[in-house]
């Protein structure tokens, strides 16, 4: 079968036919591929700057691909044929309590495999064999954009685990119940920034969203329906400090340059949680003992996001089903690009650097 396929830690990335009885395979279900979304993750393998990436055992290539939407080709255990499915990327150790009900997001061992990135073949081939437990129904109404379910299960997950976290505080909610007074600063206007602004705003929050230029058209458009804030922080960050003052969350969501959180951390507030999403490539943070002190003083914490699970695809589903009501200029938007697998110049390049204004670029299969 036709697949794309890399060889980590080298960069490269090749479109070629493989022998399928080479391919991994995950189950019964056959699943034809339609789609494939790019994201950072998959640029960094094919640059050779996602050190983590590892190859399936005993090969020597790796089928690229966390990101995919697929059509079931035979009716089998609860799906029906011409059911659109989305996998579920990560799979368990099969050791760890956390891997045996269903959340290797929290793998004790580390010994996840993780489709298209670390261990296992991805999903950027014309077909798969999977089990049904790791598949999520993706309703016709959203084929559209559902191919943003898999980053935004991601997102779902990352604010559970915050508002998990903020349970540590007596009283977090707003007088009137809800958390419509807690500010959020999110760094990065990318599709990781998009989506959590999109989700912080469906929730209530105020969300201010930076980036170190002017926004796109694109994102222009996602901060006036959504009614977010922006601002530049090409100058750095101290006039956002005097006009709104601090955050009670801050997400990092360039992963970019990790100096950038040098800048935002003093904008952290008593109590407030510091939300690390991305792998950042290069960089350091230098805390002095002062920032160390006022971190531990004033209750403050960094915590990783990574990785949301089958609950957070389904929720990441209801999601983008609403926001086609509550956000629907953004809601067409979100996919600003579709590259068909057959246009293998045009597909090498958007797998190696990403467009300007770019949400999400998808791929295809024709």
């Amino acid at each position: 079968m036709k697949a794309i396929i890399v060889k980590p830690p080298n960069a490269g990335v090749q479109i070629k036919d493989v022998d399928e009885k080479k391919l991994d395979s995950y189950g019964k279900l056959r699943i034809r591929t339609i789609y494939n979304g790019i994201c950072g993750t998959d640029r960094e393998i094919v640059n050779g700057k996602l050190t983590l990436s590892t190859l399936p055992k005993g090969k020597d290539f790796l089928v690229l691909g966390h990101e995919a939407i697929g059509v079931v080709e035979e009716s089998y255990y609860g799906f029906s044929q011409g059911d659109l499915v989305m996998p579920v990327n990560r799979r368990g150790c099969g050791i760890c309590r956390n891997c045996l009900v269903g959340r290797p997001d929290f793998c004790e061992t580390g010994e996840f495999g993780e489709a298209g990135i670390h261990k296992m073949d991805g999903f950027m081939r014309e077909w798969w064999y999977d089990d049904p437990k790791y598949l999520v129904r993706i309703p016709k109404s959203i084929e559209d954009i559902g191919i943003l379910a898999q980053p935004l299960a991601d997102i779902e997950k990352s604010i559970e685990e915050i508002l998990e976290v903020q349970k540590r505080v007596p009283v977090w909610t707003c007088d009137d119940g809800t958390l419509n007074c807690r500010k959020v600063l999110v760094v990065g206007t990318g599709p990781i920034g998009i989506l959590f602004t999109l989700l912080f705003r469906t929730y209530g929050l105020e969300v201010w969203v930076s980036n170190r230029r002017e926004p796109t058209e694109v994102e222009q458009t996602v901060i006036e329906e959504t009614k977010t804030n922006f601002y530049n922080s090409a100058n750095g960050y101290d006039k956002l400090k005097e006009s709104v003052g601090k955050f009670d969350v801050i997400i990092d969501a360039t992963g970019a340059d990790v100096n950038i959180l040098s800048n935002v951390i003093p904008l952290l507030g008593r109590n407030g949680v510091l939300g690390l999403f991305g792998f950042s490539t290069s960089g350091s943070v230098p805390l002095d003992y002062k920032t160390l002190q006022e971190i531990v003083h004033a209750n403050k914490t960094i915590i990783g996001l990574v990785n949301g699970q089958k609950p957070h695809f389904q929720q990441a589903v209801v999601h983008l089903a609403s926001w086609k009501t509550l956000y629907p200029k953004t809601s067409e938007m979100l996919v600003t690009k579709t590259v068909s697998i057959n246009d293998e110049k045009e597909l090498l390049k958007v797998l190696k650097e990403k467009e300007r204004g770019e949400i999400k670029i998808r791929i295809l299969w024709e």
